[in-house]
């Protein structure tokens, strides 16, 4: 998950060429870009502690795009896909579908392949890799490098598991199935009046959103099932995303071309456009921008207002591909994976030994809703773990849910594995007592 601020665009050629950096509130060009970049195919993920953005390219070679350097280097050549897991490893699957994991200080071979189309590939906080069912594949691939993969019984349905790799929703008819990959007996279903489409879950993974075939967005609450309620929408959903931390959530019409912005804090509908709906856009970035093609243009509106409001467009853009990044070229250093910028009473810290000087949290959940952010942080409480709600920093901050502190890096670490739930660790500056 990233962390709030300047949120820049990269503008990925398709067909080779520059690759150029914008403003996300207005699309204008910013002063980084790099030449002569091949046809890039698909992006694989950013991992903003080492500023790096990693896309597979035309000719089946997996890219690094170094933010700081503004340069590409080849990882790997005859890749035949790729993810990267929320801590920053990478998993690569050559052309037969081997699959070898790349982590800052090690190379691990794992026992198991990819299908030659493999769909989803999902990495793991422990370590492994989920290949996950399709609308027409079942089962769920979990490979791993200590032991034979092994396929395990979901059925064919759009699926998609939470940023952690913890958690793995199929939308199958007239119910959604949960399973947490480490334990294949956790299966649980959850009945879906009106059919389920698609599913998401929040950035933090404690809330799943259900697109269905009757005119309305269903909200769960992942980790006790429950069903928390619907929100209206004008008509049946055909695929359903969320913006970088949750605060809004994207959902596209099953006919036409019509995209809904949802408040889930609100519980209501917010806006109606017309955009494209692809694997890399319409996206939503921060406070209020969306990102979205229209014909033969990229443009973006601004949402803040009583009607959304066209700020930018770049001609010809909609031909490439468009990814977001919570880093701008304007800052020293891009914005890293594991901080956050708080003020100092944004939170009451314990006394202890590091006051004055950073410490570190577990960050569980980042929400506009109050409410939620307080009832999560009071069911961790009461299974015997502290955890705190910041207040929003600033006006287009969000309240968020964080365990800790913890000393060191090890021990949030540590501390993060145990949790039993989708985390990362941030940086808050201590109060001066």
């Amino acid at each position: 998950m990233q962390s709030p601020g300047p949120t820049t665009l990269l503008r990925l050629p398709s067909h080779g060429g520059t690759l150029q950096a914008y403003r996300s509130g207005d699309l204008s060009k910013l002063d980084w870009q790099v030449a002569k970049v091949p046809a890039i195919r698909r992006v694989v993920g950013a991992d903003l502690d080492q500023a790096l953005v990693y896309v597979v390219d035309s000719a089946r070679s997996l890219l690094a795009i170094d933010l700081r350097a503004k340069r590409v280097r080849t990882v790997r050549k005859g890749v035949r896909a790729a993810a990267l897991s929320a801590d920053g490893s990478l998993f690569v699957a050559d052309t037969a579908g081997r699959v070898t994991s790349i982590g800052r200080r090690r190379t691990l071979q794992m026992d198991g392949t990819v299908p030659s189309e493999p769909g989803t590939l999902v990495g793991t906080q422990l370590g492994s890799l989920l290949v996950l069912p399709s609308a027409k594949r079942p089962g769920l691939t979990l490979i791993t490098s200590d032991q034979p993969a092994s396929k395990l019984d979901l059925p064919a349905g759009a699926a998609v598991a939470t940023q952690q790799g913890d958690l793995v929703a199929v939308a199958a008819g007239d119910e959604v199935v949960l399973l947490d990959p480490s334990r294949p007996a956790s299966l649980k279903r959850l009945g879906v009046r009106g059919g389920a489409r698609a599913v998401t879950f929040s950035p933090s993974g404690h809330r799943l959103y259900v697109a269905q075939d009757r005119d309305e967005l269903r909200e769960y609450d992942r980790y006790a099932g429950d069903w928390r309620g619907e929100i209206d929408l004008p008509g049946p959903a055909g695929a359903v995303r969320t913006d970088l931390y949750g605060t809004r959530v994207l959902v596209r019409s099953a006919e036409g071309d019509s995209v809904w912005i949802v408040d889930p804090a609100a519980g209501q509908l917010v806006a109606t456009l017309e955009a494209d709906w692809s694997v890399d856009l319409p996206l939503l970035a921060p406070p209020s921008f969306l990102v979205a093609r229209r014909g033969k243009d990229v443009v973006t509106v601004d949402l803040s207002g009583a009607a959304p409001d066209d700020r930018g467009r770049v001609a010809g853009g909609a031909a490439d591909l468009w990814v977001a990044v919570g880093w701008s070229p304007e800052r020293p250093e891009p914005i890293a994976a594991d901080s956050t910028v708080l003020t100092a009473d944004s939170i009451a810290l314990a006394d202890d030994s590091t006051a004055g000087s950073a410490r570190l949290y577990l960050q569980v959940s980042s929400s506009r809703n109050a409410d939620w952010a307080r009832e999560l942080s009071e069911k961790i409480s009461a299974a015997g773990v502290s955890a705190t709600v910041l207040r929003p920093a600033s006006g287009d901050d969000v309240y968020r849910v964080v365990v800790g502190p913890y000393a060191t890096r090890e021990q949030a670490d540590s501390a993060g594995r145990k949790l039993g739930m989708p985390s990362f660790v941030v940086s808050i500056p201590g109060s001066a007592r």
